[in-house]
């Protein structure tokens, strides 16, 4: 993280940052990825992912070591809006922006409008991902509730994620309100409300949102079937197994509230997942993760979904491990089993979801490597013969500041070519439809990725 000192905005500083006025009280840090790329049969770079797998029905993009589509930048910002003693009041602020390579503008200083790219639409995008503050030291200087943060907003709530995936596993985020790190001594106990506002949910998969179309406010919010899910997540975290390990428990219950006169099936179904995360570290030169969740009804996906009754249950397991194997060498990889069970309605929602993944990368010198991931994603639903799968292998040069895999930024010259087979066309044709019905794609281009 890197701290800016706002020697010069002192005065407009002081009418919020109390006794803070001659110190750094602002942390900017975040997470950007740019690139440009082509596919082996003309055009631009698209991404390969099999659908109904990782983290939403539709969503990519798979393992994503040269498979990423967008331009993507976010910008968190840390204030220290009040500091005594053991008191602290913080504010959290997170903008994102996103520009899909459709929209790349061929203006001489990149910022005309060549193609309208600049008018409002689901290729341009704008966020306000985080805005929360938080308060601790406020219930006393002992107790268990001496180090408990009370927190208010927007904001990433304890979020998990599978790094060569980009996937957030168990991420229970939102607008919400809650208390953690609640000190019992042998664990730390945390609860967070968070509210989920669905509008318009004729639609389950965009909330009622036409891609494509800006619909007025009144028709995102209090239209047919609109609800609020009132998401009650309780966990409780470190607590010591032995050396190095270390384990998370939590459960999450969604509790659906449609407004009065407007109930029907598909806006009133509830949710309960449990989780299981244990921690391993010193594992091969690195670490090890282990995921367990089960869960029913609209839990499914990590967001409320209203058509997944409670008579659907499903269960996953996954492993995540970082490690290094030998001098120079260091590599991430996964394994993941997911099984959905639909009853009644819900019969045909039953599939089974296998992946397994690696990303090792060798150091030449201390800037200079070479990376290469393989991806493979296996559904197979009861109701079907077949099985949807999808094998995608990549190969990277790069150069970052330090000879590490975690080292960024990290800028990249790419080559990704994947193998599915037809009936991974089924609910949307891989590579975004620009192979039309093939079976096989090759993308090409260079990356940068950075994260401070």
């Amino acid at each position: 993280m890197k701290r800016l000192s706002l020697l010069k905005a002192a005065l407009p500083m002081a009418l919020v940052c109390g006794p803070l006025l001659a110190q750094d009280v602002v942390e900017i840090h975040g997470y950007t990825r740019a690139g440009v790329g082509r596919s082996s049969n003309g055009g631009e770079q698209v991404s390969f992912f099999l659908a109904n797998t990782g983290g939403s029905p539709t969503g990519g993009p798979g393992y994503r070591l040269g498979n990423e589509t967008d331009n993507y930048l976010e910008l968190a910002v840390d204030v220290r809006a009040y500091e005594k003693g053991s008191t602290n009041f913080k504010l959290h602020f997170r903008p994102a922006f996103r520009g899909y390579y459709q929209v790349r503008d061929a203006s001489a200083d990149a910022g005309g409008d060549v193609d309208n790219s600049k008018s409002p639409n689901p290729n341009q995008q704008i966020w306000v991902r985080e805005a929360w503050g938080e308060a601790t030291g406020i219930f006393g200087n002992s107790g268990v509730f001496k180090d408990a943060s009370l927190w208010v907003g927007r904001r990433f709530y304890q979020r998990q994620d599978l790094h060569i995936r980009d996937q957030w596993y168990w991420n229970n985020s939102g607008d919400g309100v809650g208390l953690e790190n609640i000190d019992l001594g042998g664990a730390k106990l945390h609860y967070g409300y968070i509210q989920h506002d669905t509008g318009n949910l004729n639609n389950d998969w965009n909330n009622g949102a036409s891609r494509g179309v800006l619909n007025p406010y009144r028709e995102w919010v209090g239209g047919a079937g609109h609800s609020i899910v009132g998401s009650h997540d309780l966990r409780l975290s470190d607590i010591k197994l032995w050396s190095g390990g270390s384990l998370t428990l939590g459960i999450q219950y969604n509790d659906a509230h449609p407004t009065s006169g407007k109930e029907n099936d598909g806006n009133k179904n509830k949710g309960t997942q449990y989780n299981l995360m244990l921690n391993q570290a010193g594992f091969l030169g690195g670490d090890n993760r282990v995921y367990a969740t089960y869960g029913n009804g609209s839990t499914f996906w990590n967001w409320y979904n209203p058509d997944v009754k409670t008579e659907n249950t499903w269960y996953q397991v996954m492993d995540i491990y970082y490690i290094k194997p030998a001098k120079n060498l260091e590599m991430q990889g996964t394994f993941i089993y997911r099984k959905q069970n639909g009853k009644g309605s819900m019969a045909g929602n039953t599939n089974t979801w296998t992946s397994a993944g690696v990303r090792p990368v060798y150091f030449f010198t201390k800037h200079f490597s070479l990376a290469a991931e393989v991806g493979y994603d296996k559904l197979k639903f009861d109701n079907e013969t077949e099985d949807r799968h999808l094998l995608k292998k990549t190969i990277a040069l790069q150069w970052s500041p330090q000879a590490s895999f975690w080292s960024r930024p990290v800028i990249r010259l790419f080559v990704t070519q994947a193998d599915w087979n037809k009936d991974a066309n089924k609910w949307n044709l891989v590579g975004e439809g620009h192979f039309g019905t093939a079976t096989q794609g090759l993308t090409f281009g260079a990356q940068i990725e950075a994260w401070w």
